[in-house]
């Protein structure tokens, strides 16, 4: 059992690693389980940990492995997910799963180079810049910045440096190269608010999102963490970010003046589609991936800028937008064969409201705490509808997700018989 065992441990290690949510590695493990022949098995999932124990007959085998701290590989999680609905579907030896294993590690990972990375990201925030209405002035500079700030991470990242510090070099780099440009090249308007664009590069949406869908399943043991790491991070970022506000003398952001015409609308289509686009990339997916969910953001956000010109509030458009990337991204992944999660992760970053983010570091560099909480409210408010949107939108396009199906260890595989 012992080979066996391993093999399914392995399968369950390698999509936890690349970011996948704690229901789909138990999944994942147990559809292994049963194609190795296991009659039973029984799967803890947390953050960085999984623990697995399989049974068979009256005999059982407990394995446990702890991974390093989870990344983003979007294409993996394609590679596993989809083995799991076919290759998994056959009884198969511990040696076949492993010789599988071994073809999708030997993948390129990360799937782009380091320019094209940089690429990603500098065009993923400049999008954000444009889509939160700080200017096309702005966007320039953010693209730039966010260039010098995604090098210094991948680099921190290949020497294995701590991730908290590299999230605080790297926000740091990136607001600090923003703040130098603006200052070299000065222009005619204020563009200090468009620093915050410039980290958004560094929001961990996947474990900020994964763990919300996790947790709407109560799957404490694999949500908690994720939520825990997630806060950490975003709290470094705004510690960073604020103590750049106050060494820089950073001023208020100016009231934001909407104009609703068709510039409007085309620049939030294309930033929208370019910001999107860019994260996907960032996440490790693939080109036709990263076209998906563009295509699908752009499409959600046009539908969230339109019903915030008509005065609905924040939080509302984002949990309707995030609604119609659920449900749309799912028919749209269904149809292409690739995980959800690669479109409506990328999707639902760019929705998180950076003028609210700026006001509330802003006034904490002030000392003003009650406006700072008060700003951070709307934004929280937004990343809780939004993951609210993802949630219902999967209950009613997964059933397996929403009645709890589990899986059933007498169905007979394809493939030639194996003992039990």
């Amino acid at each position: 059992m012992a080979a066996e065992a391993t093999a399914a441990l392995r399968y369950g290690t390698l999509l936890l690693s690349a970011g996948s949510s704690g229901y789909r590695v138990i999944r994942a493990v147990k559809r292994c389980a049963r194609s190795l022949g296991f009659s039973d098995a029984d799967v803890l999932v947390g953050f960085n940990t999984i623990s697995c124990t399989f049974h068979k007959g009256n005999e059982f085998r407990t394995v446990v492995a702890n991974v390093p701290l989870p990344g983003v590989n979007a294409s993996r999680i394609e590679a596993l997910e989809s083995g799991s609905h076919g290759f998994l579907q056959e009884y198969h030896t511990a040696e076949e799963i492993d010789e599988y294993l071994d073809q999708i590690e030997s993948i390129p990972s990360p799937r782009w180079g380091i320019v094209t990375s940089m690429i990603a990201a500098g065009l993923a925030c400049a999008g954000f810049a444009v889509l939160n209405q700080f200017g096309y002035e702005m966007a320039l500079f953010v693209f730039f910045a966010v260039l010098a700030g995604k090098f210094v991470r991948i680099k921190l990242h290949d020497e294995r440096f701590n991730v908290l510090g590299i999230t605080a070099v790297s926000a740091l780099t990136a607001t600090g190269m923003f703040f130098l440009l603006v200052r070299i090249f000065p222009t005619s308007s204020d563009l200090s608010p468009g620093f915050i664009a410039s980290v958004l590069f560094l929001i961990p949406g996947f474990p900020l999102f994964s763990a919300f869908v996790d947790l709407s399943r109560f799957d404490f043991t694999s949500g908690i963490p994720r939520l825990v790491f997630a806060a950490e991070v975003i709290t470094v970022i705004m510690l960073t970010v604020t103590v750049v506000t106050m060494l820089s003398g950073t001023p208020e952001a100016p009231a934001q003046t909407i104009i609703v015409d068709w510039e409007y609308f085309l620049s939030g289509a294309v930033a929208s589609f370019v910001s999107v686009g860019g994260f996907a990339l960032i996440f490790n997916s693939s080109k036709r991936m990263a076209l998906i969910a563009a295509s699908v953001g752009m499409l959600a956000n046009l539908g969230r800028l339109a019903l915030l010109t008509v005065g609905a509030r924040g939080f509302l458009a984002a949990f309707l937008a995030a609604l119609f990337i659920g449900l749309v991204g799912s028919l749209a992944c269904r149809a292409a064969r690739i995980p959800r999660v690669s479109v409506t992760i990328p999707a639902s970053v760019v929705m998180i409201p950076g003028p609210a983010i700026y006001a509330s570091v802003y006034n904490f560099a002030l000392g003003e705490t009650a406006l700072a909480l008060t700003k951070m409210t709307d934004v929280v408010l937004v990343v809780l509808y939004i993951g609210g949107g993802l949630a219902i939108a999967r209950m009613i396009t997964d059933k397996t997700w929403a009645f709890e199906h589990h899986i059933d260890f007498n169905k007979k595989l394809g493939g030639a018989p194996h003992p039990r």
